[in-house]
């Protein structure tokens, strides 16, 4: 989309008019701020009049509806808005183009020969994060519109109901958080959004997408509740789900007793997630679980003595938290 911004800064420059683009997902207006105040689904019934103090233009490129919007107080076409309307359909053959490639670097479709291509179609999205979006509740368009109107969004596609992005961002999990309480907050809708990692070249998107589908994988093989997950930080996840079956069972056997088991599934269970999601602290961990620092120590030594590890030494709780997901492993 960076050809069309560019190319609304200079056609608004040109004829010295309030310019927008209405897309299915997006809208742009230039200047920056000003309010366009029509829908995508008002410009398909407005389109070739003037409504609200813009002319309205449909254009269609690829199977693509879009919409120019020029300030006005009546509708009228010329010169100047059949070159606009050229200019918006070659940006966005260039898009459709870069779509088109970015799908097939995801699916890893193409060949040594077709790289080079590849990387040129690509080139003006890289370096990015490779994002992906999953339970999107039926509502896939909207979740892509708050997607691009919260993370900066170079490019992006809908692949196997999921979609998937490019973005630049200076702190990206914290950008990805703001986009799902933006999407649950609008659309009350829970999806999840997993960063793969951050490419360099197009050839490096193939595996960061196996890299979301894998953290996709160990969020339900471990229950876990976040809705943001970055695959770079779940080493710990990673190592359980790979070490060798009897080294788990040695591990587990050595840190579960009969008489934690039993105990595993109630309160334990929850503080024992509560701690290790609060880095250890006690006084976060008590907050978090609304019962007083005492009650939570009176856990922890209910713990150590029923397994003999001591949550609050870091030497037995890395080796218990490794069996506490295999334990959540097998439990799955």
């Amino acid at each position: 989309m960076f050809d069309i911004k560019i190319l609304l800064e200079k056609a608004a420059e040109i004829t010295e008019k309030r310019i927008a683009v209405i897309m299915k997902n997006e809208s742009m207006v230039c200047p920056e701020g000003f309010n366009l105040g029509i829908t995508y689904e008002e410009a398909c019934k407005k389109a070739g009049k003037n409504y609200k103090g813009w002319n309205i233009y449909m254009s269609e490129t690829y199977g693509t509806r879009c919409f120019v919007c020029i300030g006005s107080d009546k509708y009228y076409e010329s010169e100047a808005t059949d070159l606009v309307m050229l200019l918006l359909n070659s940006a966005l053959e260039r898009d459709a183009s870069a779509e088109a490639y970015l799908r097939k670097a995801v699916e890893g479709k193409y060949d040594a020969a077709e790289l080079s291509k590849l990387e040129e179609e690509l080139k003006a999205c890289l370096p990015g994060y490779l994002l992906l979006v999953d339970n999107l509740g039926g509502s896939g368009n909207e979740v892509l519109e708050i997607l691009v109107n919260t993370i900066d969004v170079k490019i992006s596609i809908t692949h196997e109901n999921r979609i998937i992005a490019l973005a630049v961002e200076e702190n990206i999990t914290e950008a990805c958080s703001s986009f799902i309480k933006n999407v649950l907050s609008e659309l009350l809708i829970e999806c999840e959004a997993v960063i793969g990692g951050k490419a360099e070249l197009a050839k490096e998107l193939h595996d960061l997408y196996k890299n979301c589908i894998e953290a996709l994988c160990l969020k339900h093989i471990y229950h876990l509740g976040d809705s943001v997950l970055s695959y770079d930080g779940m080493y710990g996840y990673r190592t359980a789900y790979n070490l060798d079956t009897k080294l788990k069972e040695s591990i587990k056997e050595r840190v579960f007793t009969a008489e934690f088991m039993e105990m595993a599934n109630g309160e334990l269970g929850i503080t024992i997630e509560e701690f290790f999601k609060n880095n250890l602290n006690l006084t976060d961990t008590a907050a978090k679980l609304y019962i007083h620092r005492n009650t939570l120590l009176y856990r922890l030594d209910k713990i150590h003595k029923c397994t003999g590890f001591d949550l609050k030494r870091f030497e037995d709780s890395w080796l218990f938290k490794l069996a506490w997901m295999i334990y959540k492993e097998d439990a799955s």
